[in-house]
């Protein structure tokens, strides 16, 4: 998944759910190369909404529609400093379905 127009399809996927109380985004429009890219930066700020904001992380995670049974077994879990990467790896699971889905839908294949 190294395709540069997918990363870049997920990047405005994650962008439009990523706002503030003000409705800015909290995740400006990189140009990342590769998934990996975007996924560092992701647990960084996922990690900045963790320990400051976890009210608007909470919103954010509920406005992409990530698993709520995912969510229960990624906090549950023993390790705390695992969290922003388990998001991250859920949030780019979740945006990469509806994106497929879309695509899939315009092509006539649902």
């Amino acid at each position: 998944m190294d395709d540069k127009n997918e990363i870049y399809s997920l990047q405005k996927f994650v962008e439009k759910d990523f706002v503030d109380d003000r409705f800015r985004t909290l995740i400006p429009n990189n140009d990342f190369e590769r998934l990996d890219e975007f996924r560092n930066y992701l647990i960084v700020k996922l990690k900045e909404m963790y320990d400051h904001n976890y009210e608007l992380l909470l919103n954010t995670l509920y406005r992409i529609d990530v698993s709520e049974k995912k969510l229960s077994e990624l906090f549950g879990g023993p390790d705390k400093d695992d969290i922003p990467g388990g998001l991250a790896d859920l949030i780019i699971e979740r945006q990469l379905q509806k994106i497929r889905f879309r695509q899939q839908y315009r092509e006539g294949k649902l």
